[in-house]
């Protein structure tokens, strides 16, 4: 009985010394390696485009949000209208992404075969 217990207390010891040991490795790899540069995978032959720096008060008055808020309720109030503007919006949308999917596709047949 002496000896397993002789035996399980050295392969302890051991399990705990390695555990130990490969802590120590793992923290010593962290400190010791340097971190690499941010810009290590960039061409720095190229000069980076400088932000252009808008005054925000001349962009808000140009944009003229009463009038545009007006405009939108004036539109809300018809639902002809509100329907011409979404038709309006997603040809406006459909010239900027000229991508069709499967499903657009299968829409306008069916759009052809059933006439509407």
């Amino acid at each position: 009985m002496k000896r397993v217990l002789k035996a399980l207390g050295q392969t302890l010891s051991q399990s705990i010394l390695l555990v130990c040991t490969l802590a120590f490795i793992g923290l010593l790899s962290l400190a010791v390696v340097p971190s690499q540069a941010a810009y290590a995978g960039q061409d720095r032959s190229q000069a980076q485009p400088e932000a252009k720096i808008t005054d925000p008060a001349e962009s808000f008055e140009d944009l003229n949000p009463q009038a545009a808020y007006e405009e939108i309720v004036k539109t809300s109030q018809n639902p002809a209208k509100v329907e011409k503007a979404y038709d309006e919006s997603l040809k406006e949308y459909k010239g900027e992404h000229p991508q069709e999917g499967i499903v657009q596709k299968a829409e306008d047949l069916i759009e052809k075969v059933t006439g509407n």
